[in-house]
């Protein structure tokens, strides 16, 4: 019974895997003889859009302009970053030289004393080498890190992130929708299969 009970689950599983996929689709029934009060709608759509393609182009080259604004600052900060940057590097650098020197020598002195401590077993010796494998990892800890390079700016980003605030869709669909079944249309939803249809 159980074993019934699991198949079927699975079949119920599969089945959803590839199954078909769906979408809303609009019919729109037009009222018979609105044929004027349509071509109304029509007109006001076509304004809507016009005027709303206007207001996007005026307001892209608004964000054009203030970009090219925010970059020159931003370009100014990035380039005082890197000569600081550039500085840390170098120290960075200085400071590496320095600590592989001393990691170095006490990992040769570390393997010195271990050598000594695996052939004759003296006590001092091998609490020597104990003492320099916890130095060691305390120098491994110690390491110096490289500094953070700063970041170029992008106008193009910082472009495509002003344009997010421009309007793309001015609610003339919806408009047009309202005016389609206020002329005595209909608005009919309709389930469409798009994916995996047999």
């Amino acid at each position: 019974m159980l074993k019934r009970f699991f198949v079927g689950f699975l079949l119920v599983l599969t089945a959803g895997c590839g199954g078909p996929e769906f979408s809303v689709s609009y019919r729109f029934v037009p009222p018979p003889g609105g044929k004027e009060c349509l071509r109304k709608c029509d007109e006001k759509l076509t304004r809507c859009r016009t005027e709303c393609q206007k207001k996007r182009e005026e307001c892209l080259e608004k964000v054009r302009e203030d970009a090219r604004r925010i970059y020159a600052k931003e370009l100014e900060a990035y380039n005082r970053a890197l000569e600081a940057y550039q500085r840390a590097y170098t120290a960075y650098q200085r400071e590496l030289l320095e600590w592989n020197r001393n990691y170095r020598e006490l990992y040769n002195d570390y393997l010195y004393f271990k050598r000594r401590c695996k052939k004759t077993k003296d006590y001092f010796v091998c609490k020597r080498a104990d003492d320099l494998e916890e130095a060691l990892e305390t120098l491994s800890e110690t390491k110096p890190q490289p500094p953070e390079k700063p970041a170029k700016p992008s106008l193009s980003e910082i472009v495509r992130e002003l344009s997010l605030s421009c309007p793309s869709d001015c609610g003339c669909k919806e408009e047009y929708n309202a005016c389609f079944t206020s002329c005595g249309g209909k608005i009919v939803p309709e389930r469409i299969c798009v994916k995996n249809c047999n």
